[in-house]
Protein backbone atom coordinates (compact mmCIF):
# COMPACT_ATOMS: atom_id res chain seq x y z
CA UNK A 1 0.00 0.00 0.00
CA UNK A 2 1.44 3.32 -1.07
CA UNK A 3 1.95 5.99 1.59
CA UNK A 4 1.32 9.62 0.70
CA UNK A 5 2.96 12.51 2.47
CA UNK A 6 0.90 15.06 4.38
CA UNK A 7 1.93 17.67 1.82
CA UNK A 8 0.60 15.54 -1.03
CA UNK A 9 -2.70 14.89 0.80
CA UNK A 10 -3.11 18.58 1.58
CA UNK A 11 -2.36 19.58 -2.01
CA UNK A 12 -4.70 16.95 -3.46
CA UNK A 13 -7.53 17.96 -1.10
CA UNK A 14 -7.09 21.65 -1.91
CA UNK A 15 -7.15 20.96 -5.64
CA UNK A 16 -10.28 18.85 -5.27
CA UNK A 17 -12.03 21.58 -3.26
CA UNK A 18 -11.10 24.18 -5.89
CA UNK A 19 -12.34 21.92 -8.67
CA UNK A 20 -15.69 21.31 -6.97
CA UNK A 21 -16.07 25.04 -6.19
CA UNK A 22 -15.36 25.94 -9.80
CA UNK A 23 -17.90 23.37 -11.02
CA UNK A 24 -20.57 24.69 -8.67
CA UNK A 25 -19.87 28.28 -9.69
CA UNK A 26 -20.09 27.35 -13.35
CA UNK A 27 -23.39 25.52 -12.78
CA UNK A 28 -24.82 28.46 -10.85
CA UNK A 29 -23.87 30.93 -13.57
CA UNK A 30 -25.19 28.62 -16.27
CA UNK A 31 -28.56 28.38 -14.56
CA UNK A 32 -28.89 32.02 -13.48
CA UNK A 33 -30.54 33.15 -16.70
CA UNK A 34 -33.03 30.30 -16.54
CA UNK A 35 -33.76 31.00 -12.87
CA UNK A 36 -34.34 34.69 -13.62
CA UNK A 37 -36.67 33.74 -16.46
CA UNK A 38 -38.63 31.43 -14.17
CA UNK A 39 -39.00 34.17 -11.55
CA UNK A 40 -40.22 36.59 -14.21
CA UNK A 41 -42.70 34.04 -15.56
CA UNK A 42 -44.11 33.42 -12.08
CA UNK A 43 -44.37 37.17 -11.41
CA UNK A 44 -46.42 37.68 -14.57
CA UNK A 45 -48.60 34.66 -13.85
CA UNK A 46 -49.43 36.00 -10.39
CA UNK A 47 -50.31 39.45 -11.71
CA UNK A 48 -52.66 37.81 -14.20
CA UNK A 49 -54.18 35.59 -11.51
CA UNK A 50 -55.17 38.68 -9.53
CA UNK A 51 -57.28 39.52 -12.59
CA UNK A 52 -58.74 36.03 -12.65
CA UNK A 53 -56.68 35.05 -15.70
CA UNK A 54 -54.80 31.75 -15.67
CA UNK A 55 -51.81 31.23 -17.94
CA UNK A 56 -49.32 28.48 -18.67
CA UNK A 57 -45.59 29.21 -18.69
CA UNK A 58 -45.42 28.58 -22.43
CA UNK A 59 -47.98 31.28 -23.27
CA UNK A 60 -47.58 33.71 -20.36
CA UNK A 61 -45.91 36.38 -22.52
CA UNK A 62 -48.78 36.46 -25.01
CA UNK A 63 -51.41 36.45 -22.27
CA UNK A 64 -49.58 39.14 -20.30
CA UNK A 65 -49.42 41.44 -23.32
CA UNK A 66 -53.11 40.87 -23.94
CA UNK A 67 -54.22 42.11 -20.53
CA UNK A 68 -51.46 44.30 -19.09
CA UNK A 69 -51.36 47.67 -20.80
CA UNK A 70 -48.34 49.07 -18.96
CA UNK A 71 -46.32 48.97 -15.79
CA UNK A 72 -45.24 52.14 -14.07
CA UNK A 73 -43.70 53.50 -10.90
CA UNK A 74 -45.43 56.30 -9.05
CA UNK A 75 -44.46 58.68 -6.28
CA UNK A 76 -46.40 59.31 -3.09
CA UNK A 77 -47.94 62.43 -4.65
CA UNK A 78 -49.50 60.28 -7.37
CA UNK A 79 -47.22 61.42 -10.19
CA UNK A 80 -45.25 59.00 -12.33
CA UNK A 81 -41.55 58.49 -11.64
CA UNK A 82 -40.19 58.58 -15.16
CA UNK A 83 -37.32 56.31 -16.08
CA UNK A 84 -38.22 53.77 -13.38
CA UNK A 85 -39.29 50.17 -13.99
CA UNK A 86 -41.71 48.36 -11.65
CA UNK A 87 -40.01 45.05 -12.44
CA UNK A 88 -36.66 46.32 -11.16
CA UNK A 89 -37.99 48.18 -8.13
CA UNK A 90 -36.87 46.82 -4.75
CA UNK A 91 -40.20 46.99 -2.92
CA UNK A 92 -38.76 45.84 0.40
CA UNK A 93 -36.15 48.60 0.30
CA UNK A 94 -38.76 51.19 -0.65
CA UNK A 95 -40.94 50.23 2.33
CA UNK A 96 -38.11 51.21 4.67
CA UNK A 97 -38.21 54.79 3.40
CA UNK A 98 -40.51 57.50 4.77
CA UNK A 99 -43.90 57.33 3.04
CA UNK A 100 -43.32 60.62 1.21
CA UNK A 101 -40.15 59.26 -0.41
CA UNK A 102 -41.35 55.82 -1.49
CA UNK A 103 -41.53 54.72 -5.10
CA UNK A 104 -44.52 52.48 -5.78
CA UNK A 105 -44.99 49.83 -8.50
CA UNK A 106 -48.32 49.59 -10.31
CA UNK A 107 -49.72 47.82 -13.38
CA UNK A 108 -52.61 49.02 -15.51
CA UNK A 109 -54.69 46.23 -16.99
CA UNK A 110 -57.71 45.88 -19.23
CA UNK A 111 -60.12 42.97 -19.23
CA UNK A 112 -63.42 42.70 -21.09
CA UNK A 113 -63.48 46.45 -21.73
CA UNK A 114 -62.86 47.44 -18.12
CA UNK A 115 -59.72 48.96 -16.63
CA UNK A 116 -58.04 47.68 -13.47
CA UNK A 117 -54.88 48.46 -11.53
CA UNK A 118 -52.78 45.68 -10.02
CA UNK A 119 -50.58 46.48 -7.04
CA UNK A 120 -47.83 44.17 -5.73
CA UNK A 121 -47.57 43.93 -1.93
CA UNK A 122 -44.96 42.37 0.35
CA UNK A 123 -44.90 41.63 4.07
CA UNK A 124 -43.92 39.17 6.78
CA UNK A 125 -45.78 36.11 7.98
CA UNK A 126 -44.97 33.84 10.91
CA UNK A 127 -41.83 32.25 9.47
CA UNK A 128 -40.76 34.50 6.64
CA UNK A 129 -41.75 36.62 3.68
CA UNK A 130 -45.27 36.73 2.28
CA UNK A 131 -46.30 38.58 -0.86
CA UNK A 132 -49.11 39.05 -3.34
CA UNK A 133 -50.98 41.21 -5.81
CA UNK A 134 -54.20 43.16 -5.39
CA UNK A 135 -56.33 44.09 -8.41
CA UNK A 136 -58.66 47.08 -7.98
CA UNK A 137 -61.61 48.13 -10.05
CA UNK A 138 -61.92 51.54 -11.71
CA UNK A 139 -63.27 53.15 -8.53
CA UNK A 140 -59.84 52.50 -6.94
CA UNK A 141 -61.70 51.18 -3.92
CA UNK A 142 -63.23 47.79 -4.72
CA UNK A 143 -61.00 44.73 -4.78
CA UNK A 144 -61.50 42.71 -7.94
CA UNK A 145 -59.08 39.90 -7.11
CA UNK A 146 -55.98 38.91 -5.14
CA UNK A 147 -53.12 36.44 -5.13
CA UNK A 148 -51.03 35.64 -2.06
CA UNK A 149 -48.06 33.37 -1.50
CA UNK A 150 -45.42 32.66 1.11
CA UNK A 151 -41.87 31.48 1.65
CA UNK A 152 -42.34 29.03 4.52
CA UNK A 153 -45.61 29.33 6.43
CA UNK A 154 -46.88 26.29 8.35
CA UNK A 155 -48.37 23.64 6.03
CA UNK A 156 -52.13 23.34 6.42
CA UNK A 157 -52.30 26.53 8.51
CA UNK A 158 -50.61 29.77 7.45
CA UNK A 159 -49.71 28.26 4.09
CA UNK A 160 -53.40 28.40 3.19
CA UNK A 161 -53.06 32.07 2.17
CA UNK A 162 -52.28 30.82 -1.33
CA UNK A 163 -55.51 28.86 -1.68
CA UNK A 164 -58.39 30.02 -3.86
CA UNK A 165 -60.85 29.58 -0.99
CA UNK A 166 -59.05 32.12 1.18
CA UNK A 167 -58.30 34.58 -1.61
CA UNK A 168 -61.86 34.65 -2.94
CA UNK A 169 -63.00 36.27 0.30
CA UNK A 170 -61.36 39.53 -0.76
CA UNK A 171 -63.47 39.90 -3.90
CA UNK A 172 -65.65 43.05 -3.67
CA UNK A 173 -64.14 44.17 -0.35
CA UNK A 174 -63.51 47.92 0.02
CA UNK A 175 -60.39 49.88 0.95
CA UNK A 176 -62.23 53.08 1.96
CA UNK A 177 -65.17 53.47 4.33
CA UNK A 178 -68.32 55.55 3.76
CA UNK A 179 -66.51 58.74 4.81
CA UNK A 180 -63.73 58.03 2.27
CA UNK A 181 -61.22 57.12 4.98
CA UNK A 182 -58.66 54.46 4.11
CA UNK A 183 -59.27 51.42 6.34
CA UNK A 184 -58.03 48.53 4.17
CA UNK A 185 -59.28 45.00 4.87
CA UNK A 186 -59.04 43.35 8.29
CA UNK A 187 -58.39 39.63 8.61
CA UNK A 188 -60.43 38.58 11.65
CA UNK A 189 -59.79 35.39 13.57
CA UNK A 190 -62.60 32.80 13.76
CA UNK A 191 -65.19 33.76 16.33
CA UNK A 192 -64.66 37.51 15.95
CA UNK A 193 -65.46 37.75 12.25
CA UNK A 194 -68.50 39.78 11.26
CA UNK A 195 -69.08 39.92 7.48
CA UNK A 196 -68.86 43.45 6.09
CA UNK A 197 -67.11 45.43 3.34
CA UNK A 198 -63.82 45.56 5.23
CA UNK A 199 -63.29 42.16 6.85
CA UNK A 200 -62.53 38.58 5.85
CA UNK A 201 -62.30 35.38 7.87
CA UNK A 202 -58.79 34.53 9.05
CA UNK A 203 -57.09 31.18 8.61
CA UNK A 204 -57.95 28.65 11.29
CA UNK A 205 -54.75 28.03 13.24
CA UNK A 206 -52.87 30.63 11.21
CA UNK A 207 -53.41 33.67 13.41
CA UNK A 208 -49.95 35.19 13.07
CA UNK A 209 -49.85 34.67 9.32
CA UNK A 210 -53.29 36.28 9.07
CA UNK A 211 -52.11 39.27 11.09
CA UNK A 212 -49.04 39.57 8.88
CA UNK A 213 -51.21 39.54 5.77
CA UNK A 214 -53.52 42.18 7.24
CA UNK A 215 -50.51 44.40 8.00
CA UNK A 216 -49.12 43.76 4.52
CA UNK A 217 -52.31 44.99 2.88
CA UNK A 218 -52.57 48.12 5.00
CA UNK A 219 -48.94 49.20 4.76
CA UNK A 220 -48.67 48.12 1.14
CA UNK A 221 -51.77 49.89 -0.17
CA UNK A 222 -51.95 53.01 2.01
CA UNK A 223 -49.13 54.88 0.19
CA UNK A 224 -51.24 54.77 -3.01
CA UNK A 225 -54.06 56.89 -1.54
CA UNK A 226 -53.21 60.01 -3.52
CA UNK A 227 -52.99 58.06 -6.76
CA UNK A 228 -56.34 56.41 -6.01
CA UNK A 229 -58.07 59.75 -5.41
CA UNK A 230 -56.60 61.21 -8.61
CA UNK A 231 -57.57 58.32 -10.89
CA UNK A 232 -60.77 56.82 -9.51
CA UNK A 233 -63.86 56.72 -11.69
CA UNK A 234 -67.00 58.48 -10.51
Amino acid sequence: MKNFSNLYIFGFSSALVLLVAAALSFTSLSLSDRQSANVETERKQNILLALGVKSEAKDVETTYEKYIRRGLVIKADGSEATGESPEKLDTEKEQLKPAAEQLLPLYIAEKEGRTYVVIPVRGKGLWGAIWGNVALEEDMNTIYGTTFDHKGETPGLGSEINTLKFQQQFRNKKLFDASNKFVSVAVKKPGSYTPNDHTVDALSGGTLTSKGLQAMLKTGLKPYQTYFSQHKSN
